[in-house]
C-alpha cells in the first residue's frame, strides 16, 4: 500500500480519483493541529518577522505544505527532506503548478546518520531554521545524535514540533520537552509554545513547539564585515564582477570572464592551465549553487569581524544582492 499524505494539498486536479484514498484523515484540513493550522499555532510564533535573506530547511516535509507557506512568509531559500515517494510525487507536482521554486529532496536520514540512507547534510544550504515536525522521534538515537552534532554548524536555529509522549524505545529519539532538552544542552532554549486550545477542533492533538539557538552561529549584515582587503584585490574583485554578470545569465561560459584571465595571469608559471581551468571552474560551479541554494557553510570570521575563510562567498553574496550573511567565529 502506498503511502498516503498526512497534509491536504489540492491534488484532485492531478490524480481523477477521490482525495480520501490520497490523505491520510481529510478532516484535518481545517484543524488547528495540522496543515495551515499546524504551521500558524506551532511555528510562526517562533519565526523572526523578517527573513528576507533566510534560509529555511525542514526534515520530513511530506507534501511540501509548509516549504509552500515558508515562501510566502518571505524566505529566501527553502527547502525539505521527504522519505517517501508518494508525498515527493504530489509534492512536487502541487509546487510546479503553483508556480513556487522551493527544492523537495527525496532523501532519508542515513548514511553517516544511520543505515541504508540517502541524506547528507553537507547538500544542504547552511540555514536560519531547520523545522522538524512530528518527525525527529521516528529516527534512531544513534543518527539523531549525529545529526544534533552536525546542526550546529549548519543552522542558527531548530524549531522542533512534537508531542509530550511518543516513542517510549530508548533505540530511537524520544519526543517529550524535557528530553529535547537534554538533546539540545548546549544549545539556548528561545521558547515554547503548549497552550493551543483543542475545544472543538475537528481533528485534536497534543502537540508543543520548542526553538533552539546554536551556540555557534550568527547571522550579521554585510556592512558589518570587515572587507578592506577583499575590496582591492584584483581576484575578488573579478569574483564580483564575474557574479554580476551570472545574476541574469544562466548560460555564462566561465572561460570567456575576466575572473578567469587574471587567475591565469596570476597562476602563470605557478600552475598548469589545466589546474587553473578545474579550479575557475570550481568556484563558478560554487557562484551558480549559491544562486539557485544558498551557501552551504557559514563565513568564517574573528572577533574584529575580519574574513578568515569565504572571501569568495561574500564577493558572490554581495553581487546578488544579499544584506547579511549566517557567520561563525574562531
Amino acid at each position: 500500500m502506498k503511502t498516503r499524505l498526512y497534509q491536504n494539498i489540492p491534488v484532485e486536479s492531478f490524480e481523477d480519483q477521490d482525495p480520501a484514498s490520497i490523505y491520510q484523515d481529510p478532516i484535518r484540513k481545517d484543524s488547528k493541529f495540522w496543515n495551515e493550522g499546524k504551521w500558524n499555532n506551532f511555528i510562526v510564533p517562533h519565526l523572526s518577522k523578517d527573513v528576507t535573506d533566510s534560509t529555511f530547511v525542514e526534515m520530513g516535509c511530506n507534501a511540501g505544505l509548509f516549504l509552500k507557506l515558508a515562501e510566502d512568509y518571505g524566505f529566501r531559500n527553502v527547502v525539505g527532506i521527504e522519505k517517501n515517494t508518494t508525498p515527493v510525487k504530489y509534492g512536487l507536482k502541487y509546487r510546479d503548478s503553483i508556480g513556487y521554486h522551493y527544492k523537495l529532496l527525496k532523501r532519508s536520514l542515513g548514511g553517516r546518520y544511520g543505515e541504508e540512507g540517502s541524506f547528507d547534510i553537507d547538500e544542504l544550504p547552511v540555514a536560519d531554521y531547520t523545522i522538524m515536525s512530528t518527525f525527529h522521534y521516528y529516527i534512531g538515537i544513534n543518527s539523531w545524535i549525529k545529526y544534533i552534532d552536525r546542526l550546529k554548524s549548519k543552522t542558527r536555529y531548530v524549531l522542533i514540533v512534537s508531542r509530550p509522549s511518543m516513542r517510549k524505545e530508548n533505540w530511537r529519539a524520544h519526543s517529550s520537552h524535557e528530553r529535547l532538552k537534554e538533546y539540545f544542552a548546549d544549545w539556548e532554549e528561545m521558547g515554547v509554545v503548549n497552550d493551543v486550545s483543542k475545544e472543538g477542533d475537528p481533528a485534536p492533538r497534543d502537540l508543543f513547539s520548542v526553538l533552539f539557538k546554536s551556540p555557534i552561529l550568527e547571522r550579521i549584515a554585510l556592512k558589518d564585515i570587515d572587507t578592506s582587503w577583499i575590496k582591492v584585490h584584483p581576484l575578488y574583485v573579478a569574483m564580483k564582477d564575474l557574479a554580476e554578470q551570472a545574476k541574469d545569465n544562466d548560460n555564462l561560459d566561465p572561460f570567456t570572464t575576466d575572473y578567469y584571465e587574471k587567475y591565469l595571469q596570476n597562476k602563470e608559471g605557478k600552475w598548469k592551465v589545466g589546474t587553473t581551468r578545474r579550479y575557475v571552474l570550481s568556484k563558478f560551479n560554487m557562484m551558480m549553487d549559491i544562486k539557485e541554494n544558498g551557501i552551504r557553510d557559514p563565513i568564517i570570521l574573528n572577533q574584529a569581524n575580519e574574513i578568515l575563510d569565504g572571501g569568495h562567498r561574500l564577493s558572490i553574496l554581495e553581487a546578488f544582492d544579499y544584506e547579511s550573511v549566517v557567520v561563525r567565529r574562531a
